[in-house]
């Protein structure tokens, strides 16, 4: 009875998760730790996060001596917190920025292992590889964090709460990540309760550049990757294709059976500047994973479960700019997300047989225009509509019977207007203030809001703050599902689910801008969250409704020290205190404490070697039962052996430390990775 995949994506949460007994799955009664037991990790934790603090402050105030009075880059450029073109140091949202060198140093294959280092954000993988991943932004859950490719909201529209699953995008041809912490409805829509992580394609230019690299290491792990951009005239292209496969380790912790793993991807976008005045691109994504995972229901290895995920993503626009003042930008995407799984019958299992396939699809216009009205002043209004449909068939065989359901097409249209005014000026003080509303064909109509500002003293002290409210519109399975022993059934009159978030914020230079620090404190109240009510009578039939509230605040402390050019360090703390309103508990998986310390050092032009160090806390997970703290630290190293040719290494989890990210799913211990990149 593998449906639980086909929900596995919405994280997990206690407010949005269907409980295990909910789902007719035997509910085991655990008891992990005793209470001397639970007293001994309480203390072992706190010296770790005693030592990880005084690693963090003994390495600030020993590298503070050494400031280089040379002065620091910080004009880069982002488009997400206000859909154009800003400075980030003058921004007034909380933003993490993951650059081209940053990826092109890392040597990582996927999104998800990049973006874990992000403050406030927390990664959880069920299993490894090929796992499905849940993104917890700021303690909500993985479904209201908005996720986007080049402006394309991507997601599975079939899926119990639409969540996107990263486990199987990978780096190539991405040029930056852009994470914008806080609520960003005005302008994103449905699902940016917590924030956007937008995924920027590389854009070509200059002459025609072309890198080709493979690598190996362990558990029979595999890549090759062939990049390739540059532009002709007034055609820019950028281009990638890559192959990885492993033979993985058993997600299931405590079997040794692997789980094995197989990923294509593609990519492409085309620029064409047809004059001064109009641009036309088209892009283009496609993934195609096929794995072996393990049954989450029963808790089993069973060797003969296999599933698919294809994703299609396709985009053309035109952007135009009428004069000085006035830009507008018309563009067109389609998404398709199709799933799969199978499980025929063995001597083990003689019982256990599943077919199954789940297929969403949307398609999005979105028209935005820019007004400068001055030299201060810039007004972003625009236009948003989508259109989403799935379906879904379901068959499965077991001990005692078997189950088939038949999900017809169902259809759901938003229309989305939005204003956005964004002040400025002489880069000191900025307000932006902003209202959407969102018409939903089920849900009705929605509007949001958004207030914030900043004000950058002479002596290098930024002050901001921001108040701002989001939602996310039920899902097309929440709605029309059919009720069955294990799953809710929908619920045509749900309402979306809504946030309230405020924040305030300080920054500070030091050392002309070598040094930068950054706290934030913020808080988030969440109502009409949608959850499965069980009829008492009949206790396995269930539908969805509006009935759980949530609470969360917290604090993030940034630091990003860079006291030579070759030397950096990147430094954060979080801490969040989660609660379901529903029944006083913490949610699911959501640690109060995480902090990261990394390190880029390039002691000449040949070489370049890093490390991340990575503490998680505690956390509850279902069935009553708790995760323990985990450190983890990465190697990565690159040697330049000639302007054509690099080699590069890394070593993951080098502690070989052993811990969980879903309880009884098992994570890789200590890994090796090598390969070569030729640029041609």
């Amino acid at each position: 009875m593998n449906l639980a995949r086909s929900i596995a994506y919405q994280g997990k949460s206690r407010l949005l998760h269907i409980r295990r007994r909910d789902c007719g799955i035997p509910h085991y009664n655990i008891n992990l730790l005793s209470a001397a037991g639970y007293s001994r990790m309480e203390k072992k934790e706190e010296k770790m996060k005693r030592l990880m603090t005084c690693l963090l402050l003994s390495t600030l105030i020993a590298l503070t001596a050494q400031v280089s009075a040379n002065e620091v880059d910080l004009e880069e450029i982002v488009i997400t917190p206000g859909r154009i073109e800003e400075k980030l140091k003058g921004t007034t949202s909380q933003i993490t920025v993951f650059n081209s060198k940053d990826i092109q140093d890392s040597n990582l294959n996927n999104v998800k292992d990049l973006i874990k280092q992000a403050s406030g954000l927390d990664i959880i993988q069920q299993g490894s590889f090929s796992g499905p991943v849940s993104i917890f932004l700021r303690g909500t859950n993985s479904g209201q964090t908005q996720i986007m490719i080049d402006n394309i909201r991507v997601y599975d529209p079939i899926a119990t709460n639409a969540a996107f699953n990263l486990a199987h995008l990978p780096l190539d041809n991405i040029e930056r990540i852009e994470i914008v912490r806080g609520a960003q409805s005005v302008l994103y829509g449905s699902d940016a309760i917590a924030g956007v992580v937008n995924i920027i394609t590389k854009k070509g230019k200059g002459r025609p550049a072309h890198s080709f690299s493979s690598s190996t290491g362990s558990y029979a792990s595999h890549k090759e990757l062939l990049e390739s951009s540059g532009k002709f005239k007034n055609i820019a292209y950028a281009f990638g294709v890559s192959r990885f496969s492993t033979k993985g380790i058993s997600q299931f912790r405590g079997t040794s059976e692997r789980d094995e793993n197989e990923n294509i991807a593609a990519s492409l976008r085309l620029d064409y500047q047809i004059n001064n005045q109009n641009t036309l691109g088209f892009i283009s994504r496609f993934t195609d994973s096929r794995f072996e995972y393990d049954n989450s229901v029963g808790l089993k290895d069973d060797p003969d479960l296999q599933g698919e995920e294809e994703q299609t993503v396709l985009s053309s626009y035109i952007e135009n700019e009428f004069s000085d003042i006035w830009k507008q930008r018309i563009q067109y995407s389609f998404m398709r997300n199709y799933r799969q799984d199978s499980n025929d019958k063995d001597p083990l299992y003689p019982d256990d047989y599943l077919r199954d396939w789940y297929i969403g699809e949307k398609q999005q216009v979105d028209w935005q225009n820019t007004l400068s009205l001055n030299e201060y002043d810039n007004l972003i209004f625009g236009f948003d509509w989508q259109r989403e449909k799935g379906n879904y068939y379901y068959y499965t065989e077991y001990l005692g019977g078997s189950s088939e359901t038949h999900f017809p097409k169902v259809i759901s249209r938003t229309r989305g207007y939005y204003l956005h005014n964004m002040l400025n000026i002489n880069d000191k003080f900025r307000f932006n203030s902003g209202l959407r509303i969102d018409d939903h064909s089920y849900a009705g109509v929605k509007r949001s809001y958004k207030l914030d500002a900043s004000y950058l003293f002479d002596w290098g002290t930024k002050l901001k703050g921001g108040w701002a409210t989001g939602f996310k519109a039920p899902t097309l399975y929440q709605l029309h599902a059919i009720a069955n022993p294990w799953f809710g059934g929908g619920n045509p009159n749900l309402q979306p689910e809504e946030s309230q978030t405020y924040e305030i914020g300080l920054e500070q230079s030091v050392s002309k801008q070598r040094l930068n620090l950054e706290l934030v404190y913020f808080h988030t109240q969440l109502k009409n969250l949608i959850d499965a009510v069980y009829n008492p009578q009949t206790w396995y039939t269930a539908q969805y409704a509006n009935i759980s509230k949530a609470r969360i605040y917290g604090c993030e402390l940034n630091m990003k020290f860079k006291p030579f050019d070759n030397l950096e360090f990147i430094s954060g703390y979080t801490w969040q205190d989660t609660e379901d309103k529903t029944d006083g508990d913490e949610l699911l998986r959501r640690p109060k404490h995480k902090c990261f310390l990394s390190c880029k050092y390039a002691p000449n032009w040949r070489l370049d070697i890093g490390f991340k160090l990575i503490y998680v806390g505690r956390r509850s997970d279902s069935g009553n039962r708790l995760l323990k703290g985990y450190t983890r630290l990465d190697l990565n190293s690159t040697y330049k052996i000639n302007a054509n040719t690099e080699a590069f290494i890394r070593i993951e989890n080098f502690l070989d430390e052993i811990y969980e990210e879903v309880k009884n799913y098992a994570q890789p211990g200590r890994s090796i990775f090598g390969g070569v990149k030729l640029y041609f």
